[in-house]
């Protein structure tokens, strides 16, 4: 009999600080107090197609805040642009937003996360406390599958196969 493994890949890109598009809109963002959570632009049949995702430290994004997201890009863009049927998409980035980019962990930092540890075949939950080029540190960290709480541990990029914003819904 073959033996079946799960082969966990990681998920995680570290491309966002390398797209022009990126750069621009978070400069965009930065000029009214916001951060810069994705920032993708496609073409399809003819309308090219902005998402952007924004989110504010220490305050959860109001509509108001993404109105004035939307009023600064969608002008800019339009003229930009001008030869296609421009849609744009601005949101927040919601309680439980799947984590695509290393990036995002630095935008999270004081946020709960849960991530999938492929070394410890567990999930991890735990406050980001800082982060670099390659790591993430959590503090108050419990793993779920092994019942084991602790202060502080640092998870490698290379070892979280996926990544979520934790969100408790209970008090």
């Amino acid at each position: 009999m073959v033996p079946l493994f799960v082969i966990w890949r990681n998920m995680l890109t570290d491309t966002a600080r390398d797209s022009a598009f990126y750069r621009e809109i978070d400069e965009l963002m930065s000029a009214i107090g916001l951060r810069t959570v994705e920032a993708s632009v496609s073409d399809m049949q003819g309308t090219r197609s902005i998402r952007v995702v924004v989110y504010k430290e220490g305050q959860e994004v109001d509509t108001d805040d993404l109105a004035r997201a939307y009023n600064l890009i969608y002008p800019r863009y339009s003229v930009i642009y001008a030869d296609r049927d421009i849609q744009l998409e601005v949101s927040s980035p919601g309680l439980q937003r799947n984590l695509k980019d290393v990036m995002e962990f630095s935008v999270f930092t004081g946020k709960d996360v849960r991530c999938y540890s492929v070394s410890d075949s567990c999930y991890i939950v735990g406050r980001i406390a800082s982060c670099d080029g390659s790591s993430v540190t959590l503090s108050g960290y419990h793993k779920e599958d092994k019942d084991e709480d602790g202060e502080s541990i640092t998870l490698p990029f290379s070892d979280i196969a996926k990544a979520k914003l934790e969100y408790r819904w209970e008090a």
